[in-house]
């Protein structure tokens, strides 16, 4: 789970958030941090994602996403994974765009930040994994949770 891995001393340096992000979680506790901007118990997680080679510097990415309890496998090709999960989740129907991201690393997990939107809305996620890699889906499927409805 992507918000596990909060880091308690890194959340607790809101100097290290974005600009925006950090006005937001100023009076927050780490709880509150966590269920505002990791939705873990949103309609949509990624059951299982993999990745190979493919022409150029792309990649070919398959992935079960999980709607409402219902499983879609889907594919896409792109030059990276953030990419990828961004067609994925279009196809979904949970499309997000990544307008800002920022990264950090927190002992041996990394943390992703990233300011969603769409055409009207914009809102901030976090994601956290092993890699930078894991963070950065973590993050985007935490995004997609927060879609405004």
């Amino acid at each position: 789970m992507h918000a596990r891995n909060l880091a308690q001393a890194f959340l607790s340096r809101t100097a290290d958030l974005p600009t925006g992000m950090r006005e937001e979680a100023a009076a927050l506790s780490t709880e509150e941090f966590t269920e505002r901007f990791t939705a873990t118990d949103g309609p949509i997680r990624l059951d299982s994602w993999a990745t190979a080679p493919a022409d150029g510097d792309r990649l070919d990415c398959r992935a079960t996403i999980v709607v409402d309890d219902l499983d879609h496998r889907v594919a896409a090709r792109a030059t990276g994974q953030l990419g990828a999960l961004t067609s994925m989740l279009y196809d979904v129907g949970a499309g997000v765009e990544i307008h800002r991201l920022r990264q950090h690393r927190d002992g041996d997990a990394y943390v992703t930040m990233l300011l969603c939107g769409n055409d009207y809305d914009e809102w901030w996620a976090v994601g956290s994994g092993a890699n930078g890699d894991e963070a950065n889906r973590n993050a985007l499927i935490a995004g997609a949770n927060l879609l405004p409805r």
